[in-house]
């Protein structure tokens, strides 16, 4: 029963924040348009200093660098990432945030 918990809070957490809205507070600047693949600026991963090779997916949430070459499925791997957190971390820092009751 505590995976049916925990999988409903990831898919609710995944439903409740908007891929463009999240990179758009995220990579404040970034070029972003409202769907697919976008140039996301400069990598928040490595000491980038040009543009083109960090994109997002605002469908998915999917991020890839060409250069440093990570690269996630969504936003919660983005959190992960970036701030060096264990899944249920990120979970917990998106639904702080982002002012998310679960």
């Amino acid at each position: 029963m505590a995976l049916l918990n925990k999988k409903l809070n990831v898919d609710y957490i995944k439903r409740s924040i908007n891929p463009f809205d999240f990179y758009s507070h995220e990579l404040p600047g970034a070029p972003l348009k409202k769907h697919d693949w976008n140039d996301g600026g400069l990598c928040p991963f490595h000491a980038d200093n040009s543009t083109g090779s960090f994109r997002v997916n605002l469908t998915t949430g999917a991020f890839k660098c060409f250069a440093c070459g990570i690269a996630g499925s969504d936003v919660i791997a983005f959190i992960m990432a970036l701030y060096g957190l264990q899944f249920a971390e990120a979970l917990a820092k998106l639904a702080d945030d982002w002012g998310l009751a679960w």
